[in-house]
Formats: C-alpha cells, sequence, structure tokens
C-alpha cells in the first residue's frame, strides 16, 4: 500500500479546485451565452412590437383627425362661422379631460395598490 503525503493531498485539492473552477467558467459562458441570446431576440421583439404601436397611433390620430374634421363640417351647417370651431374644440378638450381623468384615477390605484 502506498502511503499519502501532504504534498499528494494538496495536489489532489489542487487538482479539484481546478477541475471545479473550469465547470464553473463553461457553464458561466453557457448562462451569459443564452442570457444574451435572450436579450437579443426580447429586444428584437419589442422593436418590432414598439414599431407596431407607434403605426397604430399613427393611424388613430389620423383617424381622430377626420372625425374631427367631420363633426366641424357637420356643426359648421348648423351653427354660425365662427361657432363650429369654437363648438368642436371644446367638445374635443371636454374627451381629452375625461381620458385625463381616468389616467390619473388608474395611476392613482395603482400606486396604492403597490403598498406605499
Amino acid at each position: 500500500m502506498s502511503k499519502v503525503t501532504i504534498s499528494d493531498f494538496i495536489i489532489a485539492v489542487a487538482d479539484l479546485f481546478e477541475a471545479e473552477s473550469r465547470a464553473l467558467q463553461a457553464s458561466t459562458e453557457l448562462f451569459l451565452q443564452r442570457q444574451r441570446e435572450a436579450f437579443e431576440k426580447s429586444l428584437y421583439e419589442s422593436g418590432w412590437r414598439f414599431g407596431w404601436i407607434a403605426a397604430a397611433i399613427v393611424t388613430l390620430l389620423g383617424a381622430l383627425v377626420f372625425i374631427g374634421i367631420g363633426l366641424y363640417k357637420i356643426a359648421e351647417i348648423y351653427l354660425p362661422d365662427w361657432a363650429a370651431p369654437l363648438v368642436i374644440g371644446l367638445l374635443l378638450l371636454v374627451v381629452s379631460l375625461i381620458f385625463g381623468s381616468i389616467a390619473a384615477k388608474s395611476m392613482k390605484k395603482e400606486s396604492s395598490g403597490n403598498g406605499e
């Protein structure tokens, strides 16, 4: 039987340490590679999603402009020339204030729901 010396033990521990550090390095590289790929995919999909949302906003604004013009043309028939833009402007202002108050209530409810 061979005798195990302290130097053999230290060499074995060093070999074990080296093997574990290589395994840790390999798993870390694999983890970081997967995370980078997931981030790139998420960024790509988010870019397209942002583009579609921007396109939807632009077309919605265009539709609202044409609705406003249509309402103005209808109001122009029944109201004097000076009153038609005023009435349509006030109508759009009231609608925007309603949307703003809904958004403010939603933000207030959301901030109170977080435990603050």
